[in-house]
């Protein structure tokens, strides 16, 4: 619903912006150049939402609990026997400090799945189809990225098909997962977290019954380092899944 309701925000946006001045003729946009605009709205947004993996349900009840500790500390003020109270909670913060400095992180947790289901798309069909290099890449005629001085994309291509008899309905953006390569120099990267149309980390749109879609990953790399072999991982809630490409 939220990636809908900023891909509404973005049109009419562009909209805004096109209708005006004196005389402009409307410029009709594609399918494609659209997605794009509401891709890197919906980026922005989430780059700049401190609670974007709580959502606003959660950000409004950590509101709420802090009023109720601010209310608890006023009451704490009046009492006859503040001062016992904060020293002992001054005692317990302490043991709790040493206790929780002794403990470990926990460990990410690994499993083997498909990439299907690594995504939270268990109905689809998601098949590795190769790699390729590139210094640019375009998306059609609209859109292209450079690597910088030094550096290539690695553009790991995926299918999503749809083997079911019902369309089904896509959020890779908002479904917060992230996507990681290891190449044979035994470096692990992060995939591109671009707005592209077509990336499998950002793709949002539907797949159609019997029908596919092609979506790309791109990862930054040093020049020179070799393509094949690529390890695959995807990891969601501290969760790592391995790939098998």
């Amino acid at each position: 619903m939220m990636g809908r309701n900023i891909k509404m925000a973005a049109v009419a946006f562009t909209a805004i912006i096109t209708l005006t001045g004196c005389g402009t003729k409307l410029y009709d946009m594609t399918d494609e150049e659209q997605g794009l605009i509401a891709n890197y709205s919906a980026y922005v947004v989430a780059k700049h939402n401190i609670y974007q993996q709580d959502g606003m349900t959660n950000a409004t009840e950590k509101r709420g609990d802090m009023e109720d500790a601010d209310d608890t500390e006023k009451v704490d003020e009046a009492s006859p026997d503040n001062s016992l109270s904060q020293d002992n909670k001054t005692s317990e913060a302490g043991n709790d400090k040493s206790s929780n400095s002794q403990k470990e992180p926990s460990a990410t947790q690994e499993k083997k799945v498909s990439l299907a289901e690594a995504t939270g798309y268990g109905s689809l069909e998601i098949t590795y189809d190769g790699v390729n290099e590139s210094d640019v890449y375009n998306e059609g005629s609209y859109y292209s990225i450079t690597a910088g001085s030094g550096n290539t994309f690695a553009v790991m291509k995926f299918t999503l098909k749809n083997p079911t008899d019902e369309d089904i309905n896509v959020d890779m953006f908002g479904n917060a997962r992230t996507y990681k390569a290891t190449f044979p120099d035994g470096k692990e990267y992060t995939a591109e977290g671009t707005f592209l149309t077509y990336s499998l980390n950002t793709f949002q749109g539907t797949v159609k019954a019997h029908d596919a879609v092609d979506v790309v990953l791109l990862f930054k790399i040093p020049q020179g380092t070799a393509c094949d072999n690529i390890k695959m991982s995807v990891i969601k809630d501290n969760e790592k899944s391995l790939i098998e490409l």
